[in-house]
């Protein structure tokens, strides 16, 4: 019985087998069938659209060697668009005819296709003096095409969706979804060239700038962020996060819209949607990669009914936007937390103040390979300055700015430091770094650096440092980790 129960399923199941290849077969042999025409004529041919549906009434009409589209900027239209619609309407494609044209279509008849009200027309006029309209109704459940006829023609023929989407859809669909183009190198560190952010989300403006290697002053004032492609230069001088860089400058390439709310806006019309106060504006030039000019972009983006909506330029378009990086970004996600981080073979000297003692290293050498230390007169075991040196630049924040105490002056640290460092470079024209670490609150000092007091850094730091400074004078080894 089970032998039997086994071949009958086997049985059913070569027979559902055959039944999924047959459907199978017979949808590729229908979607392989070669259109039909009821028009072939040359773009060229083409003299206006006019086009009517549900959302607008517009015209696309012959000008000046080309073709426009109603009043949209046509600097800004997706010119593929334009394309598949003109040749729409110079090739007009159905997949069959459902309708014979000798039969006589009542009011009933029509409605089962939806032309008895349809949703859209185009009248077509040819340079030759002939017009053809065709009028859109409903789509078929099955295939997802759309009925349509010839007006004064009894025929109702199928066309592909693909092929009428064109003419049913909003005039604001044929805008360009970039606003921003793509860049053309992996890495988005490299496109951006200088950006400016301002508005509301910042309380300054954040100005950041690329370091320059043929710029001397630029390599100069970030000897002491090491590897660094950018650098914050206001409100203060910091490295920046390479990794908020990248999602940052990501996020200002490439940048597509989700719609166009409006677009030709006045003055007034921009002030009513607020971007006369915008929450960002970021100010940017941007280097496609390509080959191209590197161009300034300005971008204006505020909020809308939930949503961000953005200008950019002087295009007076109002786009729909996702949330993107630079819109949620702050001056603290953007500075590198670190505090400084000099090559060790760019540093000259270094002196740190800790624990009431003063430790003074002279640095040496033509190269890392060749490299000496000396601390305060006496030679070090190079493996043990480097474990040092390492310890020392991992000096960083917690990433939270300090929010003054409006009992005190300022953010500034009201106790002595309890450790100073200060970096001498090789460069005789770059000034020393120094950073400073005084008393703070919740178990961290507050640390003024090149005389600015911005973020905290755990106590543990210090105490770590110090007790390094101790054991690597007596040359001995010691832990990093803090």
């Amino acid at each position: 019985m089970k032998k039997r129960a086994l071949v009958l399923f086997s049985l059913l199941s070569l027979g559902l087998l055959a039944v999924v290849f047959f459907l199978f077969t017979r949808k590729n042999t229908e979607s392989d069938t070669v259109p039909q025409l009821l028009s072939d004529r040359k773009i060229s041919e083409i003299e206006e659209i006019a086009i009517s549906n549900q959302y607008d009434s517009y015209s696309v009409y012959q000008e000046a060697g080309g073709f426009a589209i109603a009043d949209l900027p046509m600097e800004n239209v997706n010119p593929d668009y334009l394309l598949m619609l003109l040749d729409e309407a110079a090739r007009i494609e159905y997949q069959e005819q459902v309708s014979a044209a000798d039969k006589q279509l009542t009011e009933s008849s029509l409605a089962a296709f939806g032309l008895d009200r349809p949703i859209g027309s185009a009248l077509i006029r040819y340079t030759t003096g002939e017009n053809l309209t065709l009028l859109f109704g409903e789509a078929e459940r099955v295939s997802g095409g759309c009925y349509f006829m010839v007006k004064g023609d009894k025929a109702v023929y199928l066309m592909d969706n693909s092929r009428v989407v064109r003419f049913l859809q909003p005039l604001k669909r044929f805008f360009d979804l970039e606003i921003v183009p793509v860049r053309s190198v992996p890495s988005p560190l490299s496109t951006i060239k200088y950006l400016h952010l301002s508005g509301r989300a910042f309380p300054e403006p954040v100005i950041i700038s690329e370091i320059s290697a043929d710029d001397e002053d630029s390599t100069r004032e970030a000897l002491g962020f090491g590897a660094a492609t950018h650098v914050i230069k206001s409100p203060q001088l910091h490295k920046i996060d390479q990794k908020e860089a990248i999602e940052v400058f990501g996020s200002l390439s490439g940048l597509l819209n989700i719609e166009v709310l409006d677009y030709n806006c006045s003055d007034a019309a921009l002030a009513q949607y607020g971007f006369g106060d915008p929450f960002v504006k970021a100010e940017y030039i941007y280097d496609k990669g390509d080959g191209s000019v590197p161009v300034r972009i300005v971008l204006r983006t505020v909020m809308h009914q939930g949503s961000y909506i953005l200008v950019r330029d002087d295009q007076r378009i109002v786009h729909r936007i996702e949330k993107k990086a630079f819109l949620v970004t702050s001056y603290e996600k953007l500075a590198a937390r670190s505090f400084f981080t000099p090559f060790i073979t760019d540093v000259q000297s270094i002196q740190i103040n800790s624990g009431g003692k003063s430790y003074r290293f002279e640095l040496s050498g033509e190269d890392n390979r060749s490299l000496k230390a000396v601390l305060n007169s006496a030679e070090l075991h190079m493996d043990l300055f480097r474990k040092f040196y390492t310890l020392l630049v991992s000096a960083s924040s917690d990433g939270r700015l300090i929010q003054p105490d409006p009992a005190k002056a300022g953010a500034a640290p009201q106790a002595g430091p309890v450790l100073t460092v200060s970096f001498s470079y090789r460069d005789p024209f770059k000034k020393p770094d120094t950073m400073s670490f005084a008393s703070g609150t919740l178990r961290r000092h507050y640390v003024t650096v090149n005389g600015i007091t911005e973020f905290a850094c755990l106590e543990r730091y210090a105490q770590v440092l110090d007790t390094a400074l101790q054991a690597l004078a007596k040359g001995t080894d010691f832990r990093t980790d803090w």
